[in-house]
């Protein structure tokens, strides 16, 4: 064969191969370009979006509804999702809105052929809603296994995250939540947060850590009015809620029943523990434990300082400036017990000691000191009840037991037989029943301390 037939039959060779090519890229385009026409058309319809509810009713344990999806390269909207939860469901019922993700295309391919974990790179929402009430849905759901899970995302950002529970909710806070190898951490910061009968709270910060089956809140920081709570600790799902508590110059007015917001006065510091075991379900007995103090503390407005200030001539009871109040507390099923107990008005009046209240009643043991100057307007008491002086005060003690709302002391009835034996011993019968009056007064006045160390 010559060298000129042999580059013909080369030539001819290289034509051949560069068709042949060239119709092998246009079959693979024409294919390409129908499974995707093919891909987008199904995505776009109501078998997918059915298909995806099913998925994610299976994983929520509840009745989904998710609104149509549409795809575009390699991102995807929804206008949301709303769920109503079942028996199995974490929580009561949920609403998304305004759903925007990004994804990569072997995502797709694995959902349609097999693989059930659609791997999506980052999702932006704009707001979430979830309760978590009693009411739920009565379902019946295939069995979700143990490693199955429907998803994997890489991130996830909720402009408006909204949440409520019996009694308390939060409100307008923005988190973000990133994978790691770690599990979900999550950060989020501003709204609010609300629990019946205390003061609703600015969330300053939040830092927490995601990993089955427990979630670690780093650091929480609540502000109020100028003052701040930090939380930390740990939630287990079916095990427990063990949380501590730091309070730093919290009002205590918000904290007061309404009818005492105008009278006491000051700023609440201490740290608490609470722990719940939640493995026997909702209803579980929490335990709290802590110590707490009132600083820049003022009791003010109370008729029973403007009878005492009467009785014993001392302007300075009409407005006490508490010094100290602290004491430790423990809060469990069988009711709240406080000890190491210590109020002090400094040059006026001190008390300490220890009490318990359950179901209503109170039962306590404390040291009452009054500086000596006001008792000399109380006849024999120095004599017979305030018989003990140190620390700048005249001691006695005192038991208190009963209902809250009106117990029995022992302190008015000793101060009273003080009263009249002194009268006997010093003066005549007409001087007694001129102090008789004197004598109603001191029992009074001396319910009115309870009152004002107990809030009756």
């Amino acid at each position: 064969m010559t060298l000129r037939s042999s580059s013909a039959l080369s030539n001819r060779w290289l034509k051949i191969f560069g068709w042949s090519a060239a119709v092998f890229a246009l079959l693979l385009l024409a294919v390409f370009v129908g499974a995707k026409m093919w891909i987008d058309s199904y995505l776009r319809g109501a078998a997918f979006r059915k298909q995806l509810e099913e998925r994610v009713s299976e994983h929520m344990r509840a009745q989904v509804d998710i609104a149509p999806v549409t795809f575009d390269s390699s991102q995807f909207f929804c206008d949301g999702l709303s769920a109503k939860g079942g028996q199995e469901a974490k929580f009561s019922d949920v609403k998304i809105e305004n759903v925007r993700g990004e994804f990569k295309l072997p995502g797709i391919w694995r959902l349609l052929f097999g693989d059930k974990k659609f791997r999506v790179e980052g999702v932006d929402v704009q707001r979430v809603e979830a309760n978590f009430f009693d009411d739920r849905l009565s379902l019946t759901l295939p069995p979700l296994k143990q490693d199955e899970k429907m998803t994997e995302v890489g991130r996830i950002g909720v402009r408006e995250v909204k949440i409520g529970w019996p009694g308390g909710s939060i409100s307008g806070l923005g988190v973000t939540a990133t994978k790691s190898d770690a599990g979900w951490q999550i950060n989020g910061a501003g709204g609010q947060a609300a629990e019946t009968g205390l003061p609703t709270m600015d969330i300053v910060s939040l830092r927490a850590l995601h990993k089955e089956p427990s979630l670690f809140i780093q650091e929480a920081r609540l502000r109020e009015a100028g003052g701040e709570i930090g939380i930390t600790g740990e939630v287990t799902e079916k095990e427990k809620v063990d949380l501590q508590f730091k309070v730093a110059g919290v009002s205590v007015t918000p904290l007061l029943p309404e009818d005492w917001r105008a009278r006491l006065h000051g700023r609440v510091f201490g740290d608490a523990r609470l722990v719940v075991p939640t493995r026997d379900g909702p209803g579980a007995p929490a335990v709290v434990t802590g110590s707490a103090q009132l600083k820049d503390g003022k009791l003010e407005a109370l008729p029973v300082l403007n009878k005492i200030a009467d009785f014993t001539r001392t302007d300075q009871f009409r407005q006490i400036e508490l010094k100290e109040v602290r004491g430790d507390f423990r809060y469990d099923r069988a009711g709240l017990r406080i000890t190491n107990f210590v109020l002090e008005s400094e040059r006026l009046i001190a008390v300490r000691g220890q009490f318990t209240v359950a179901d209503g009643q109170i039962d306590g043991s404390f040291e009452i000191g009054i500086t000596p100057g006001p008792l000399q307007w109380l006849p024999g008491s120095q004599e017979k009840v305030f018989t003990s002086m140190h620390d700048g005060y005249a001691w006695t003690h005192m038991h208190i037991a009963g209902p809250v709302r009106s117990p029995r002391e022992d302190l008015s009835s000793r101060l009273a037989a003080a009263a009249q034996n002194a009268v006997i011993e010093k003066v005549e019968s007409t001087a007694t029943q001129a102090v008789g009056g004197a004598v109603n007064q001191v029992k009074k006045s001396a319910a009115g301390v309870l009152d004002l160390l107990f809030g009756n």
